[in-house]
């Protein structure tokens, strides 16, 4: 009777996983417990049926570059980010920071970082948001923030923020339709349709992956795959590159020269210059939304910093600062004579003393730069 019972079991069990990973809002929804429970108290965790099946993970708890690879050397638990607030003494001012930018800043809290402002509105660049409408009795400034491998490429024209037509022409950018920006799909219309696209869901795979292994009891075997992968063949995940003295990881994208994001690929003057005319163009149209400035910040890549001897470094970010007429909070020298690591040896990203460099050098820049 077991014996018949144990494929039934299998078979009840399976679907029962096939079924939450065809469930995206759900799958969403403990992507963002799974990733972040450790950043939350204990008694906030959920009970322990539930952290052991769908929490719990590590892949980003000591950094997104150790969830990548596993590697027990550069398994460095991520320190909480300080919450912003104004001084006591604060008063307000009228006037808001419109901030630009990417995962340096995204999710962090920035309400009260700047003494000069009554509120800080965070637009993360990765996804959509345009156009900004803004409020005409405040006073409103922007602020650019770009990592420094993202400013390769980077043209505002293309990209559905420059959807007014008459403030695009005013700026003299090329006006654009919401279709030449982004194409538009229709939902499916039929049941059978739409069964179709929750069966071979695209993110199918990835989901079970999530579900069955994306959890810290498979952390030990993780790391030991990896280490074994490593010591054998030195293979690292096509995502990583390891600095040269094995302090730290990077993003393989600013290492390999084969990428144009590469801080080692030549950058001859003519591609620098039509970066920073880029920028100046975007600085021309956010003024005509009705911005009273617009600055740049640009945050030095971590392997331009700490191992810039990997190749012939190409002195991207300095050139685009030296180039474009943008006012800027520059950060690489403060960065370079930290004595401090102002990075994450694990992660892409800086730590809270170095966000909490930009953050002083950026409030005084603005107070300088905003009377």
């Amino acid at each position: 009777m077991g014996k018949k019972l144990l494929p039934l079991l299998a078979l009840i069990i399976g679907t029962l996983v096939m079924i939450t990973a065809m469930n995206q809002s759900f799958i969403n929804k403990i992507k963002q417990e799974k990733y972040f429970a450790h950043l939350k108290p204990a008694e906030q965790k959920g009970n322990i049926l539930y952290k052991t099946l769908f929490l719990e993970s590590d892949r980003w708890r000591y950094g997104d570059l150790y969830g990548l690879c596993y590697l027990p050397g550069y398994k460095f638990p991520l320190e909480p980010f300080k919450e912003y607030k104004h001084k006591v003494d604060w008063k307000p001012s009228n006037r808001i920071l419109y901030i630009i930018g990417d995962s340096f800043l995204a999710d962090k809290t920035l309400y009260g970082a700047f003494d000069g402002f009554d509120n800080v509105i965070f637009l993360d660049r990765r996804f959509s948001f345009g156009p900004i409408a803004l409020d005409s009795t405040k006073q409103n400034y922007m602020l650019m923030e770009f990592a420094e491998r993202n400013l390769v490429g980077y043209d505002i024209s293309t990209t559905d923020e420059a959807l007014v037509p008459a403030k695009v022409a005013q700026s003299g950018l090329p006006v654009r339709k919401k279709s030449d920006v982004q194409g538009t799909q229709g939902l499916p219309t039929s049941i059978q349709a739409r069964l179709s696209n929750i069966i071979f869901n695209k993110d199918l795979n990835r989901n079970l992956e999530l579900v069955l292994f994306d959890n810290k009891i498979t952390t030990p075997f993780k790391q030991l795959k990896a280490s074994l992968n490593y010591a054998l063949f030195k293979r690292l995940p096509k995502e990583i590159a390891m600095a040269g003295d094995n302090s730290r990881l990077f993003l393989n994208i600013t290492v390999d020269t084969a990428n144009t994001q590469s801080a080692f690929r030549p950058i001859p003057d003519t591609d620098v210059k039509q970066i920073s005319q880029n920028l100046d163009n975007a600085r021309r149209y956010y003024l005509t939304l009705g911005f009273k400035d617009v600055f740049l910040s640009a945050i030095p890549n971590a392997v331009s910093i700490y191992d810039a001897q990997h190749g012939p470094y190409n002195h991207l970010l300095k050139r685009v600062e030296q180039t474009c007429t943008l006012k800027k909070v520059s950060l690489f020298n403060a960065f370079k004579n930290s004595k401090a690591n102002v990075f994450y040896r694990s992660d892409a990203h800086w730590n809270p003393l170095g966000m909490d460099i930009w953050v002083n050098q950026t409030n005084t820049f603005l107070a300088a730069n905003t009377h």
